[in-house]
């Protein structure tokens, strides 16, 4: 299977930059601690900080599970200002849901292009 740079996003703070790319692991995080990735839309909006930790711990590949760890991702998010970090964030949920990074004209043009060869 073929892998895709698409939707990968990069997130920088004051002192680190992270990788955020959308892998199965990642939204299967996701949905296990959130229940969708809906769901971690709108929990981001409730500004809570431990929601963009997790996300972007999913997103990098840091264990959630690592207490200490978490709670250096969130201080490095709150040095940055959550309102920041939450910003960049969302683009990388958005690419959870469509990790192929297919447009609607893509996905139509391939269905046409599939119609011709029957």
């Amino acid at each position: 299977m073929s892998k895709t740079n698409h939707g990968t996003v990069v997130i920088t703070t004051d002192e680190v930059t992270f990788t955020l790319k959308p892998t199965l692991r990642a939204f299967r995080d996701i949905n296990r601690h959130f229940g969708g990735v809906i769901a971690a839309m709108q929990a981001i909006a409730h500004g809570n900080i431990s929601t963009v930790a997790l996300i972007v711990a999913a997103g990098t590949g840091v264990d959630s599970g690592k207490r200490k760890d978490m709670e250096a991702l969130e201080e490095e998010i709150f040095e940055a200002g959550f309102s920041t970090v939450s910003a960049q964030v969302l683009p990388f949920l958005q690419a959870l849901m469509n990790p192929a990074g297919k447009t609607d004209e893509d996905i139509a043009k391939q269905k046409e292009e599939a119609a011709g060869n029957e």
